[in-house]
């Protein structure tokens, strides 16, 4: 087999692979220190060994919190700005709005504006405490 052939088959693996196997080495890693968190905890309750305050308290900081509609918001705007930014550095270079960056900012765009619907509707179906 020719050594030419090998190294765009190696680089395709290595762009598409080395993101994946980063992601799956992260989330293991979560899982084994959950893992071990829950098996730490089992142990001092069923020993009966009270848990210290600040054990607790980190316990509930690392809980994900309610997903709020205003993050939506925020992301929405972020991404609409980005969107912008894209298209004014088009007609900056180029001198004309819908050129080639401008069509790679509709991408961000959309979804910016998507996301702002979302957390519009969010906020405004968002039931009274």
């Amino acid at each position: 087999m020719d050594i030419g052939i090998l190294v765009p088959i190696i680089s395709v693996v290595m762009v598409f692979g080395m993101p994946i196997a980063i992601v799956f080495i992260v989330q293991m890693n979560k899982a084994r220190n959950n893992a071990e968190l829950q098996k730490t905890l089992r142990m001092s309750i069923e020993k009966g060994q009270p848990l210290p305050p600040e054990f607790v308290e980190s316990i509930q900081r690392s809980v994900p919190k309610a997903k709020n509609p205003m993050n939506d918001v925020r992301a929405g705007l972020v991404l609409l700005a980005v969107a912008a930014g894209l298209a004014v550095m088009d007609y900056m270079s180029h001198d004309f709005i819908f050129g080639h960056l401008a069509g790679v900012a509709a991408i961000p765009g959309f979804i910016g504006l998507a996301l702002l619907i979302l957390g519009i509707v969010g906020l405004n179906t968002r039931k009274p405490n």
